[in-house]
């Protein structure tokens, strides 16, 4: 599916972000330890990007079905009734996600609508800014988190379908 390719994509360019993280992190310990002259834009750069990793892996979190459940009923079940399962857990899935991504987007417009007071050649720059000295827009990693629950959302979908075609026909969706 669709879905499932763009969720792994999404996994393949988190793997690059995380050797960013590594080398970013490295880069201000040593700035920190060796100089004695810590960077802000390396720290805030890495809580960024760590946070974008962890928005946006979501979706194939739940694609690889890698999210924490209770496997000591879960495991021991057959396939269709772990299907059936799957389906009733379903509406409680569906209820956190929609929640997630409707709140996430309220905090992510809010950013988007402040006014720092940031100018780009004269221009002013709507939208939240960190208030370090480096002073890097805020809203761009924030969008991020509904864009990454609408990816979860999409796989659950996925599963969904997948788990109805299992529990009752009790065949593999292919």
């Amino acid at each position: 599916m669709v879905v499932e390719k763009t969720n792994l994509f999404v996994a393949r360019m988190m793997a690059y972000v995380s050797i960013a993280c590594v080398a970013i992190i490295s880069f201000e310990v040593f700035m920190r330890y060796v100089f004695g002259m810590p960077t802000n834009w390396g720290h805030e750069l890495m809580y960024s990007l760590f946070a974008m990793y962890y928005v946006m892996v979501v979706g194939v979190v739940h694609y690889w079905r890698a999210h924490v459940r209770v496997d000591v009923f879960y495991a021991s079940r057959s396939r269709r009734t772990q299907a059936f399962l799957d389906l009733f857990n379903g509406v409680f899935f569906y209820l956190f996600v929609l929640v997630y991504i409707y709140t996430s987007w309220n905090f992510y417009w809010s950013s988007q609508m402040m006014t720092y007071g940031n100018t780009f050649l004269g221009i002013p720059i709507p939208g939240e800014a960190s208030f370090t000295d480096w002073a890097p827009p805020l809203y761009p990693v924030k969008f991020l988190m509904p864009f990454g629950g609408v990816l979860l959302l999409l796989q659950g979908i996925c599963w969904t379908i997948r788990d109805a075609h299992m529990a009752f026909t009790g065949r593999e969706f292919k």
